[in-house]
């Protein structure tokens, strides 16, 4: 399991780190800026035409501020419910064309946050123009946080917080929250504020918020009255928390004002119109984190190009959220030229279709799209997609045919395997069991299921009943229409009717059910919303720590076949002779522009040497039997734990040889590690401490190691992030890698990887 990095974590224990503090710390690598690039955080994936450095800048503040926003404003679990993609544009020009309209005209944004069911984005440009781009992309993350834990937030409150917190200022292990922002209070204080009925009641379409000579008192107003409310005096906060749980609720904003803050809106205008001519809009120093150090992993990142194929259907993709159809069609289409395999493109001109009726092309690329591993929602679409060849023009479903009963059964199974909660995909599947009168057993089981995760859709409890009835079970079909029978839906009574007085005539049967379009295809996701507030020990970050087994879990002689198979299989590993791995070395906070090099002949000879300030020189030797390393207090003979460490390690050939090198070796479970999927093993070895591994649940390339390091008689815990995974001859190496120790964190670059190098057999022997 083991890559040139963990060899030195030996040598680095043979040297005192406590005396290094560590700050969390990127490698540059220089890229084309003209290009489109990706990389991809815990919780974000951003890609952008932006330059590679500001990519990463921007990728590594949106998770610090993830985390901070979390401590400073709910102390709860932030992780928004779906992925977030975030598209960096290196200027206004190259934006521009992606922003959404106002009346015909690109909107005047220097960015904008559009949620959706499937992927968040957030999109920005780096052209400063009048704030700072890290202020807009700040901004927009809050809006994710936002609609994710206050849905029912008005305007004003989500871009009065957007505004606050945008402008958050970090130092240290501090931050600086509500800096005064000059043009706002220059703006509130030459022009009439709006009265607050007016601030409340202003919304997306307004021009307010729109046109550019009048958003700029909306933006003012709102982020000085989110600075009163919050900030405006001692304790406030807490008012301010129990402000927000109440609008969360869905209470009207401005009763939940006057109860929170004991005042009425005409005394509340009164106040903010002094507040801002005293001008005594101060920040206040809060803690941002309480050990910096914690946040080195979340900010690991993974770095690619992006083809063309796929930047054009990324951008695609953000038109189609932006409800700009046809230009999205457009990029799909170009995306498919660029690459006809390039399966995600199809899947999204897919939705779009189905969005706009289309439904004979939707098939077309729908179907395309499910010959390779996609998300539930595209299984499904296609399937419901195939459903409507059986409704006849009056609306009746007569019948399905055989072929497509077979693949709308798969496609729905599959999407359900993918999302178990999904309960229009169970929904639709007990309707094709119906409708074929086939598996009426598992169409109850499955409309059961509907009818439980989303209990307010009628159509759920209506197919239920249908299928009571079609299996001879009247009593139970009768408890269903008996409730139905009052429902809110004219409708639904009247079917709930037609379908009870059926009871009454044993030679009439449940019929076929009549299904319209809104009930074929809804696609909203169901489940709630966290809410703000709440125990200051409910923070929680997904960084693998919590392991479940699910029941279809593989073995762990599946998952570890699949890593070798990943990382370019056995006969390619073992055809390896020699390694020569190099690169430069950054010690977090402390120092850049370190070397490393690693030497490695087969079987399970090594030799290291790396130079850093303020470490100097440091080397690591193993012959094969023996081990030794040196620095500037001299050589020294490894022996115990360390000895086997570095034996273990030394292995060439270890990704194919575990199972020799380590005595027993488990498959814990599944976990997250921010979005992704990581399978979690366990490798534990004869002598010396175990090895948690997470293994990406799609690539099954390693993402992090955690183990626990021994010298003598000290130990201390060690974290490694595997990045910017390369083929090398075949096999896949990680071209980034990060080890946080409690005191110090290594961030490692490899510039050059050769095979099959003749070496010096002398390097391999210890020499002072």
């Amino acid at each position: 399991m083991k890559t040139v990095i963990t060899l030195f974590l030996a040598v680095l224990c043979s040297f005192p780190t406590s005396g290094l503090m560590a700050k969390p710390c990127l490698p540059a690598v220089p890229q084309n800026k003209d290009s489109w690039r990706s990389v991809r955080t815990n919780n974000l994936f951003v890609i952008g035409n932006a330059d590679a450095e500001k990519l990463r800048q921007v990728a590594a503040w949106l998770e610090f501020f993830h985390s901070a926003f979390a401590r400073l404003v709910s102390r709860n679990v932030i992780d928004s419910s779906v992925p977030t993609t975030v598209i960096i544009f290196r200027d206004d020009a190259s934006f521009t064309p992606f922003k959404p309209l106002y009346q015909g005209q690109p909107a005047n944004v220097a960015g904008f946050f559009q949620p959706g069911d499937d992927v968040n984005y957030i999109a920005l440009s780096l052209d400063p123009q009048q704030r700072d781009p890290y202020s807009t992309a700040f901004h927009e993350y809050v809006h994710l946080h936002i609609k994710d834990n206050i849905p029912s937030a008005p305007l004003w409150l989500n871009e009065g917080l957007a505004e606050l917190y945008g402008s958050l200022q970090f130092s240290g292990n501090d931050a600086l929250l509500g800096a005064p922002l000059v043009p706002y209070i220059r703006l509130l204080r030459q022009q009439e504020l709006l009265p607050l009925n007016t601030l409340f009641s202003i919304g997306t379409n307004s021009p307010h918020y729109n046109e550019q000579d009048k958003t700029g008192i909306f933006y003012g107003e709102s982020w000085a009255l989110v600075h009163y409310l919050m900030l405006g005096d001692r304790g406030r906060q807490e008012q301010f928390r129990r402000f927000l749980q109440q609008v969360s609720r869905g209470e009207d904003t401005a009763k939940a004002l006057e109860s929170t803050y004991d005042i009425q809106l005409p005394e509340l205008e009164q106040e903010l119109r002094a507040y801002v001519r005293r001008g005594e809009l101060a920040p206040q120093r809060v803690a941002s984190v309480e050990n910096p150090q914690a946040y080195a992993a979340y900010t690991a990142i993974q770095r690619s190009s992006l083809s063309d194929a796929e930047a054009n259907y990324y951008l695609g993709d953000l038109l189609l959220h932006i409800d700009r159809d046809n230009d999205a069609e457009r990029y799909f289409k170009q995306s498919i030229v660029l690459d006809p395999g390039f399966t995600p493109a199809y899947a999204s001109l897919g939705l779009l279709c189905v969005q706009q009726h289309r439904y004979a092309e939707a098939k077309k690329y729908l179907q395309k799209a499910t010959k390779s591993p996609q998300s539930y929602m595209v299984h499904y679409l296609y399937a419901s997609v195939l459903s409507r060849e059986g409704i006849s023009p009056t609306g009746q479903i007569t019948e399905y045919s055989r072929e497509n009963a077979a693949e709308m059964r798969e496609q729905l199974l599959r999407s359900i395997k993918l999302a178990p909660d999904y309960a229009p995909a169970r929904y639709l599947l007990a309707l094709v069991d119906l409708v074929t009168n086939e598996r009426l057993d598992e169409a109850v089981e499955m409309a059961r299921k509907a009818q439980q995760l989303a209990p307010a859709r009628t159509s759920y409890s209506l197919l239920l009943a249908r299928i009571y009835l079609r299996q001879s079970n009247p009593a139970a079909a009768r408890e269903i229409l008996n409730s139905l029978k009052h429902d809110s839906d004219q409708s639904v009574r009247t079917e709930a009717q037609s379908l009870f007085d059926s009871l009454s005539d044993t030679n009439r049967t449940a019929g076929v059910p009549r299904i319209n379009n809104a009930a074929i295809a809804e696609s909203e996701p169901t489940g709630t919303s966290r809410t703000l507030g709440g125990d200051a020990n409910d923070v929680a970050i997904r960084d693998g720590q919590t392991v479940e087994k699910p029941a279809s879990l593989p073995s762990v002689d599946q998952v570890m076949a699949k890593y070798v198979e990943a990382m370019g299989g056995a006969k390619a590993i073992q055809a390896v002779t020699s390694r020569v791995t190099k690169g430069t070395l950054d010690i977090a906070g402390v120092s850049r522009g370190g070397t490393f090099e690693s030497y490695a002949q087969a079987p399970n000879k090594a030799f290291n040497i790396l130079e850093a300030h303020p470490l100097g020189t440091i080397k690591l030797i193993f012959n094969g039997r023996n081990g030794w390393s040196w620095t500037k207090l001299g050589l020294r003979a490894l022996k115990g734990t360390e000895l086997a460490t570095v034996k273990r390690d030394a292995d060439l050939y270890g990704a194919v040889r575990f199972k020799n090198n380590y005595a027993k070796v488990t498959l814990a479970g599944m976990s997250k590690i921010g979005y992704r999927d990581v399978y979690v093993v366990d490798f534990q070895p004869a002598v010396g401490a175990a090895e948690r591994v997470y293994l990406d649940a799609q690539t099954y390339l390693p993402v992090r190691m955690n183990t626990v390091h021994t010298r003598g008689a000290v130990s201390e815990p060690v974290e490694i992030y595997f990045d910017d995974w390369r083929d090398v001859d075949g096999i896949k190496y990680p071209f980034s890698m990060s080890q946080s120790f409690p005191t110090l964190t290594l961030t490692f670059t490899v510039t050059e990887i050769r095979h099959n190098v003749p070496l010096d057999p002398t390097m391999f022997e210890p020499k002072n």
